[in-house]
């Protein structure tokens, strides 16, 4: 088995422009979504080119930081 890490961009609004949620727990929501999208998927089975001879399995969602997130 190998894991191969893919990374998803995703785009985090709040649906009412009045209401202010702060960037972590935007963070969380995006995590989580993915998360729950691709599990989803998985139990649905993923569709790929190599189906016949390849299996994906879902590993982990984990929040991607790179160094611009710190300014």
């Amino acid at each position: 088995m190998r894991e191969i890490k893919v990374l998803v961009t995703v785009q985090v609004d709040e649906d009412d422009p009045d209401t202010q949620i702060d960037r972590e727990t935007m963070e969380a929501a995006a995590v989580e979504a993915i998360e729950n999208a691709v599990r989803f998927a998985e139990n649905a089975g993923f569709e790929h080119s190599l189906a016949g001879e390849l299996s994906v399995g879902f590993v982990d969602a984990v929040l991607y930081e790179s160094e611009e997130d710190d300014e």
